[in-house]
């Protein structure tokens, strides 16, 4: 129930404390021979031999963070500021603001049901001034976490470059999937 940077009305030292997290960051390389292992297709998206090869991904839970950083951003409280900033997601039609929050609460709520937290919320007495002891709920709980900054740093380390060449990407092959609609 502390109060901590990211929790800060909209401003710099609040967004500088979600950019340290990696929310921001572009896709990375995955190296063709870890493409399987991390669940990617033969036939998805390949970067040119010439530009390293490999498949551009973006690592899911700084994607989940994007999405909760924009979540944020999206508060009542901080949405003016940052649709008069005008930048990344703002910068858009408020029609494509309004899909992109969406999107990112459904993929949110997804995530959260898939890997949904089974520790349990015990309760612990507090007594206000004044006043007797009552219940209150214990968000003291003790998790088991991987290694975030290891994570970020992998990130960090293989993004994309911010403007690749217009030529970065391999053309799909005959038999490749391509979409007609969007997935």
């Amino acid at each position: 129930m502390k109060s901590n940077v990211f929790r800060q009305d909209a401003g710099p030292d609040v967004d500088a404390a979600w950019k340290s997290l990696g929310a921001d960051y572009h896709a990375a390389r995955i190296p063709q021979n870890q493409a399987a292992r991390s669940g990617l297709a033969a036939d998805q998206v390949k970067i040119k031999q010439q530009y390293g090869g490999g498949y551009p991904a973006h690592v899911e839970g700084l994607h989940h963070l994007h999405c909760l950083n924009l979540l944020r951003k999206s508060l009542a409280w901080n949405f003016n500021h940052y649709q008069k900033e005008g930048l990344g997601p703002f910068k858009n039609d408020p029609a494509i603001v309004k899909y992109h929050v969406t999107h990112c609460l459904d993929i949110l709520r997804q995530q959260l049901m898939c890997t949904v937290d089974v520790g349990v919320l015990g309760q612990v007495w507090y007594q206000p001034p004044s006043k007797p002891p009552q219940a209150f709920v214990d968000f003291n709980t003790v998790h088991k976490c991987r290694n975030f900054d290891a994570i970020r740093d992998w990130a960090e380390k293989h993004q994309l470059p911010d403007e690749p060449p217009p030529d970065f990407l391999e053309q799909p092959k005959e038999g490749d999937r391509i979409y007609h609609t969007v997935p």
